[in-house]
């Protein structure tokens, strides 16, 4: 018996499953069209065109759309209007598409490690895809004559400045004789060795005696060299760029007037009659020139 039960239980929970999913499901279907419904209503033409074809009523809807717009979303359902129904004929499209176009020219920089111009001539492509903030887009070519190379930037090293001096005919060999520094190439350097050379001499009894010396002097210091740490070059890319400026379609929906079936047996007896007449008359003129011929 609790088994019997338990069966009944779970039956009853899974039909309960099936009408909720049911129940989803028909909502689903409901939003989708009215979201359908929502969109189609809100493609309303931009003019409305009314004419005859010989007496057929010619309804034209005109809509001009975003080419994203699909067109299958313009409605082509019959419709009434002042009594009279009108069905869709055909949909007519023209594409307005216009392109406006301009000389663009771009500056292009880039870090070298050279100054060399055919090394630095390497480093930029031939050309570019360019995007302008106003909506421009094309392709623009290197214009090597605007090739511009600037320092990037300076660095200092120090190095080591020496420099030999003499200093003849003193009367001593006192290195307070010698100067203690000296200015080159804007630096100074100071006196770091310093030797004696014996330029005259005399003789007293029997002894040579120098009167006269020659002073050789090194003089040592440090210099700072300015060097160019790396380079900037810059040139224009330059072309013919292009932006769209309308991106739309032009549909013309055609409907005509749907005629009654008693206007088309209208239209069939008034041929028909315009038939018999014409046969008769023809028949008319064919007896007419036998009797002239006598047959």
């Amino acid at each position: 018996m609790q088994g019997i039960i338990k069966i009944f239980l779970l039956k009853k929970e899974r039909m309960k499953e099936m009408r909720y999913i049911k129940r989803i499901c028909i909502l689903g279907l409901v939003i989708t069209s009215l979201s359908v419904t929502a969109f189609s209503a809100e493609l309303t033409p931009n003019e409305v065109v009314k004419g005859l074809d010989g007496e057929i009523k010619i309804i034209e809807k005109v809509y001009v759309l975003p080419k994203e717009i699909d067109e299958g979303n313009i409605p082509t359902e019959n419709f009434t209007e002042d009594e009279t129904e009108y069905s869709f004929v055909e949909l007519k499209s023209q594409d307005n598409t216009k392109e406006e176009t301009k000389e663009h020219r771009e500056k292009v920089s880039i870090y070298s490690n050279t100054n060399n111009t055919q090394d630095v001539i390497q480093k930029f492509e031939p050309s570019i895809e360019i995007s302008t903030e106003d909506g421009y887009i094309g392709t623009i070519k290197c214009d090597y004559s605007t090739l511009n190379v600037s320092a990037a930037g300076y660095g200092k090293r120090n190095y080591t400045i020496s420099e030999s001096r003499s200093y003849p005919n003193l009367a001593d060999s006192d290195t307070s004789l010698v100067p203690k520094n000296i200015e080159k190439d804007g630096n100074t350097l100071n006196l770091t060795n310093i030797s004696w050379q014996a330029a005259a001499s005399d003789n007293v009894d029997g002894y040579s005696l120098a009167t006269r010396y020659t002073a050789h002097a090194t003089y040592m210091g440090t210099g700072t060299k300015t060097y160019t740490t790396g380079y900037t070059a810059s040139l224009e890319y330059v072309g013919e760029v292009k932006k769209v400026t309308n991106d739309s379609i032009t549909y013309t929906a055609v409907f005509r007037e749907v005629e009654k079936e008693s206007d088309v047996l209208r239209w069939l007896l008034i041929s028909l009659g315009a038939l018999i007449i014409s046969g008769g008359t023809c028949a008319g003129y064919i007896l007419i020139r036998k009797r002239k011929k006598g047959y």
